[in-house]
């Protein structure tokens, strides 16, 4: 247990540490100025195109999936129908007839 502890301590002081030698290294870092023309490194139109056909690929296949399993529900409800019919049409040839 004092072996749990001393581990839990020492974890709780490296992530000290760490959180508080963070903010020091974020001053650290200094700012430098941009000189020229800012440019565009990364071309935005293959990618919004790649992200918006991405959606509607997704769109496509969750209808196709919802579609599929519809068509499963209707079959299958067709089939209890059916054999609600027959139980029912077994029941009347059972009943007697005043």
């Amino acid at each position: 247990m004092k072996q749990k502890r001393r581990f839990a301590r020492r974890w709780f002081l490296l992530i000290g540490a760490l959180a508080w030698g963070a903010p020091a290294l974020a001053v650290a870092q200094e700012f430098e100025k941009v000189s020229g023309a800012v440019r565009e490194e990364i071309p935005a139109r293959p990618l919004v195109a790649a992200a918006y056909g991405f959606i509607w690929i997704a769109i496509l296949a969750y209808v196709v999936f919802v579609a599929r399993g519809l068509g499963r529900v209707r079959q299958d409800l067709g089939d209890l129908r059916a054999k609600i019919d027959r139980a029912v049409t077994r029941v009347d040839d059972r009943a007697p007839r005043p």
